[in-house]
């Protein structure tokens, strides 16, 4: 993981803990787990992102710790029949989610894939399943902690208004793609 995302994660945690209006649970960055306790099987993306933070709950954005993790994996079997997950589960991981529905990182790549919201049609009925960042690193630092918040989580917010007191989200270039 990048030294700055693991640092601005760690600070972000005890912002987050120190913040009164999070009363109602809107963002948490739970602790790191340590490493004998995450499965041999997560990808070394998210087992580096475990580690900083078991678990993020960040507006939009949930990415489940360890306990949750397998559970998740399960639903690789059941994905559409358009995004080819399915057929081939074990070059895929389910990462989280974004508002209820799938975010998978493509093991081989590293790269993070979403389900646009490309019309009012529920995720897994719109064939539309598309890369969103190359690699996690750069998934989070604009998506869940930045400007990037507010294309596919939300700019009205609470989770939105913590990231701009803590001015994340200024628009900068976005990553490639």
């Amino acid at each position: 993981m990048n030294p700055d995302l693991r640092e601005l994660i760690e600070e972000l945690r005890v912002d987050l803990v120190a913040d009164e209006d999070n009363a109602v649970g809107w963002g948490e960055i739970g602790a790191g787990a340590p490493a004998d306790r995450i499965p041999a099987e997560v990808p070394q993306p998210v087992r580096e992102l475990m580690e900083v933070a078991e678990s993020i709950a960040a507006g939009a954005f949930y990415l489940p710790g360890v306990s949750s993790s397998a559970r998740m994996q399960s639903g690789l079997a059941i994905m559409p029949e358009y995004t080819g997950v399915a057929v081939e589960p074990d070059e895929w991981y389910y990462v989280g989610r974004v508002k209820e529905e799938p975010l998978l990182l493509r093991r081989d790549s590293g790269a993070v894939w979403y389900f646009p919201q490309v019309s009012t049609d529920e995720w897994f009925v719109r064939e539309a399943f598309q890369q969103i960042a190359p690699d996690l690193d750069s998934f989070l630092a604009y998506y869940v902690f930045g400007a990037g918040y507010a294309e596919i989580g939300a700019d009205d917010d609470d989770w939105w208004r913590f990231l701009e007191e803590q001015d994340l989200t200024s628009p900068g270039e976005q990553e490639d793609e």
